[in-house]
């Protein structure tokens, strides 16, 4: 009888492991696009400035966030907090030039989870900012055309001759120096050149050749692609330029200092004014020194910049449906903070306005809904342990962020009912209606501003004065508190557990 028993399970088993062997494990290609912000994209805006069919085109066919938000709004801790899935603190991921190895010792990276759990992972272009960081995570070493291709300018990536004069010897020739000892050249450049002249064309062109490969293995694979465009300098092939009209483009629907916004919301970044030529030097708090016909060539070029990375995208995405790779890949598509384009005069990331902290996030995922929108908050600490959930693995126990699939799965759920950036002494807290920010000297509150969401969405006007805010300003406050104090708590446990 228990011999008849064992014959019986056979069968099923076979049928057991058909099933199993049909659902093939699910793979990852995460887009980052550097500088992208979500203010003027066509998926966000109706009659939007930039052209982005492919933003668009993912968009249709996966989950689009409406509200979605940097931890950081600069390239490096941004980075870091999202491989990480820790936030970033006072003391942790700081700035621009943030290490992974240093700031987060012994903290298991997303590619590198994903390493250990049979996954091959493929680090393409700008992903992680400072080279040679958290290498190991990766199943071959980090490949960035800025590195290997013997470029002349570095990211800065010019081809028009004058340029790369310009930015390797007017430092040493004429004492005009930008970053370090580098020279200054322009902010932007329009050359008739193919795509994979420049770096994101070249990034494409490889990680299609890498998913070539990849469709011919058997085990699942992640892959990030990190394009560098929009970020400065605005280079573009000239046919990107001429899909504008530069007469058409307009300027910032709020380009002065809000009424009364603290000193400390104004950044003196060095991001446009100090890195290159014919940009005024003059670091003059809340001064729109540049003038009207140079701002509308560098929003052009951002607006270029934006739509050739954007054709990038649409060469990865065509081979993705090519290589049938669709019915088991996620593709997420995000940015790794905003960038204001002379709003609150500010011509950067590196603040706590909206324009710099709302960001773009789609994900498009097998067998879940598509054409749906979230509208609910996130941020980019949730992408590590969504990935890990989509992965169907254990959840690492250091992750801070919230998973987003019951939204993947459900776009009509709702979210969390706040999110959380910092900048330097700054804290900003984002909910609803609202957004507040808060600067802290010696720990004690030295500026801070309240937006209304609803009424005022460019933020121009600083409610933290108006009595009938009151109460709402002490609701954010006591949730920032709180959310600070847990945060930090949480980082010196990790200490404690990582030695960090």
């Amino acid at each position: 009888m228990r011999v008849v028993q064992q014959l019986s399970l056979i069968p099923l088993l076979a049928v057991a492991a058909i099933s199993q062997a049909a659902e093939k494990p699910v793979n990852f290609i995460h887009i980052i696009m550097d500088d992208l912000r979500s203010t003027g994209l066509p998926i966000y805006e109706k009659n939007a400035p930039v052209i982005a069919p492919n933003l668009e085109r993912l968009a249709s066919q996966g989950i689009l966030f409406n509200n979605a938000h940097a931890n950081f709004p600069s390239c490096g801790a941004s980075r870091a907090s999202l491989f990480t899935g820790l936030r970033p603190t006072a003391k942790r991921f700081t700035s621009y030039d943030a290490e992974l190895e240093k700031d987060a010792k012994g903290v298991i990276t997303l590619p590198g989870y994903l390493k250990e759990h049979g996954y091959t992972t493929i680090s393409l272009g700008k992903v992680i900012h400072v080279r040679g960081d958290t290498d190991f995570a990766w199943s071959a070493k980090p490949w960035d055309p800025k590195y290997h291709d013997k470029s002349t300018t570095s990211f800065m990536d010019y081809k028009d001759p004058k340029n790369i004069d310009a930015f390797n010897n007017s430092c040493k020739k004429q004492n005009i120096c930008g970053y370090g000892t580098m020279g200054k050249a322009a902010a932007y450049e329009s050359l008739d050149l193919p795509d994979d002249a420049y770096i994101d064309g070249k990034i494409a062109n490889r990680a299609i050749a890498e998913l070539e490969k990849l469709k011919k293995n058997n085990s699942p694979f992640y892959m990030v692609v990190g394009f560098v465009k929009p970020h400065l300098p605005f280079t573009a092939p000239k046919k990107y330029w001429d899909m504008y009209n530069r007469e058409d483009i307009v300027m910032s629907p709020a380009p002065d200092k809000p009424k009364d916004a603290p000193p400390e919301a104004w950044h003196e970044s060095g991001e446009l004014r100090g890195g290159y030529a014919d940009i005024p030097v003059e670091f003059t708090p809340w001064l729109q020194n540049i003038p009207d016909e140079l701002s509308r060539t560098l929003r052009h070029g951002y607006y270029a910049a934006t739509t050739y990375s954007d054709a990038q995208v649409g060469k990865v995405l065509d081979a993705i449906e090519r290589l049938e790779l669709s019915d088991n890949t996620v593709i997420i598509l995000s940015s790794d903070h905003g960038f204001s384009l002379g709003d609150h005069t500010l011509w950067n990331k590196h603040s706590l306005f909206n324009f710099a902290t709302q960001v773009p996030l789609i994900i498009k995922a097998p067998k879940k809904p598509i054409a749906k929108k979230v509208d609910g908050l996130v941020e980019y600490v949730d992408l590590y342990p969504t990935i890990v959930e989509l992965a169907g693995l254990a959840m690492p126990e250091h992750l801070e962020g919230k998973s987003l699939v019951d939204n993947l799965n459900n776009p009509e759920l709702p979210t969390k009912k706040a999110v959380f950036t910092r900048y330097k002494a700054g804290e900003k807290i984002v909910v609803e209606d609202y957004s507040y920010s808060a600067w802290f000297k010696q720990g004690k509150l030295s500026g801070h501003m309240l937006y209304d969401k609803n009424t005022d969405p460019n933020e121009t006007v600083n409610l933290v004065n108006q009595t009938e805010y009151n109460k709402v300003l002490k609701e954010l406050q006591s949730m920032m508190s709180k959310h600070v104090a847990t945060r930090d708590k949480r980082e010196l446990k990790l200490q404690g557990n990582k030695s960090l």
